[in-house]
């Protein structure tokens, strides 16, 4: 089978058409190769960059392991004091309250010495001005003690709460501590 001149130039001319194009398609996977290498160099410094920010701060925060351990075991001793104190203060505020709950009696016994009393009028009538103050005193101190108890009884357990936190927030910096691999 022969080919014609027409039919021999068409495929001349389809050849150097696939030629073409099979050039184009090597430039473009040339291209598409080099944009790939630059992003994946550029993705793995990056990626370096990284690495060598997060192992600074690994050894950044292994490094003051200690010294946060210590701080966390005073801030615990700390809190177990002030918890200690609190119910010592809240036991001393009862006691105050109790002893103070008396006064007004006290009041009503004065009013009555000043009825059998006639002699000491005058005396008893600034005793009783005084004891009256006194009384006005007393009932603003009891209210005050009995809201200053109320406060400290619900700030004991919160103390209380925090101090066993701390501790136990410590846990994990004791077992960091242990695994250092730095010391």
């Amino acid at each position: 089978m022969e080919l014609t001149v027409g039919q021999e130039e068409k495929y001349r001319q389809a050849a150097n058409d696939f030629g073409k194009a099979m050039e184009i398609r090597t430039s473009m996977n040339l291209r598409v190769a080099r944009r790939v290498t630059a992003i994946l160099r550029i993705g793995m410094v990056s990626f370096g960059v990284v690495a060598v920010i997060l192992l600074s701060m690994l050894y950044s925060f292994t490094s003051k392991m200690d010294e946060m351990i210590v701080a966390l075991n005073t801030m615990n001793h700390q809190f177990s004091s002030m918890s200690d104190d609190m119910t010592k203060m809240k036991t001393t505020m009862f006691a105050m309250e109790r002893n103070i709950s008396h006064m007004p009696a006290v009041t009503l016994a004065t009013r009555d010495i000043r009825n059998t009393i006639g002699g000491m009028r005058v005396e008893i009538g600034g005793m009783k001005k005084t004891v009256a103050n006194l009384n006005y005193e007393v009932h603003g101190i009891t209210n005050q003690v009995g809201n200053m108890t109320w406060q400290m009884s619900l700030l004991d357990p919160a103390v209380r709460h925090m101090g066993r936190d701390v501790n136990r927030m410590s846990g994990p910096m004791r077992m960091f501590n242990q695994i250092n691999p730095f010391e």
